[in-house]
C-alpha cells in the first residue's frame, strides 16, 4: 500500500499556481469567451456573462484548461470543488472562482489534486477557511494553508483516473436528466393544451345580459 504524505499546499508554489477568476465588474452580457461559475459548468447552463479577449489579455487570465481544479470562493457554495473536464469549450472562471493548475504533473497529478479537494477531509478544510457572517468567502491567500494527502505518482495516477471516470459518468447522467425534464415538460404542455373549459349554458351570465321581454 503507498505512504501518504501530508503536504500544505504553499509548499508546493513550484507545483501548483492559484489564481483568481474574471472580475465580474469588467463582464458584459455579450462578448467572445464565456464566463463561468461552478454551479454552471457542472450544470453545463448557458453563461450569463462574457469576457472580451482584449479584456482576458489584459487582465492576464487564462483560460480553462482540462485537469485543472476550480474552488468556489465566495457566496452560498464556497467550498464546493469542480475538476474541468477533457471536452470543456473555451471559457474563463468567474470572480467567484479560484483556479488551482498543476504546473509540474511529474510531481502532482491534476487528477489525483482534484480527487483529494473532493474528498470529505478538503471539504472539511476547505469550509474553516470560510469567513464572513451574509456571503460567505475564503481568501486567496488562504487556500495555500490547504493541507493535501500525497502519495507515489503511480497511485496518484491510478486514483486520478478512477476520479474522473466517475466525474464523467455523473456527467452524462445529468445531461440525460436534464433532456428527460425538458422532454416531460413538453409532454405536459401538449397534454394541458386544451384542457380549459368551454363556456357551458350553466356558467354565470355578466349583468346587463338579461332584457325584459
Amino acid at each position: 500500500m503507498s505512504e501518504f504524505h501530508d503536504v500544505r499546499l504553499a509548499d508546493m508554489s513550484d507545483v501548483v499556481t492559484i489564481t483568481k477568476g474574471f472580475p465580474t465588474h469588467r463582464a458584459a452580457s455579450e462578448g467572445d469567451v464565456r464566463v463561468m461559475s461552478i454551479a454552471a459548468l457542472r450544470n453545463q447552463s448557458e453563461p450569463r456573462y462574457f469576457a472580451g479577449y482584449e479584456d482576458i489579455q489584459d487582465l492576464k487570465i487564462e483560460f480553462g484548461q482540462p485537469g485543472e481544479v476550480l474552488v468556489s470562493i465566495e457566496g452560498g457554495t464556497v467550498g464546493e470543488t469542480f475538476t474541468v473536464q477533457p471536452d470543456v469549450q473555451e471559457f474563463v472562471p468567474s470572480q467567484q472562482v479560484a483556479t488551482l493548475r498543476v504546473v509540474d504533473p511529474g510531481i502532482l497529478d491534476p487528477l489525483y489534486l482534484g480527487a483529494w479537494l473532493s474528498t470529505a477531509a478538503a471539504q472539511e478544510q476547505l469550509q474553516r477557511l470560510a469567513r464572513g457572517t451574509g456571503i460567505q468567502r475564503i481568501a486567496m491567500k488562504e487556500l495555500g494553508s490547504l493541507v493535501i494527502k500525497v502519495p507515489d505518482l503511480d497511485t496518484q495516477r491510478e486514483i486520478g483516473q478512477r476520479f474522473i471516470a466517475f466525474e464523467a459518468a455523473i456527467r452524462s447522467h445529468r445531461a440525460v436528466a436534464a433532456c428527460l425534464e425538458e422532454l416531460r415538460d413538453a409532454e405536459l404542455v401538449v397534454s394541458f393544451a386544451h384542457s380549459s373549459p368551454e363556456p357551458s349554458e350553466t356558467s354565470p351570465k355578466r349583468k346587463g345580459t338579461h332584457h325584459g321581454r
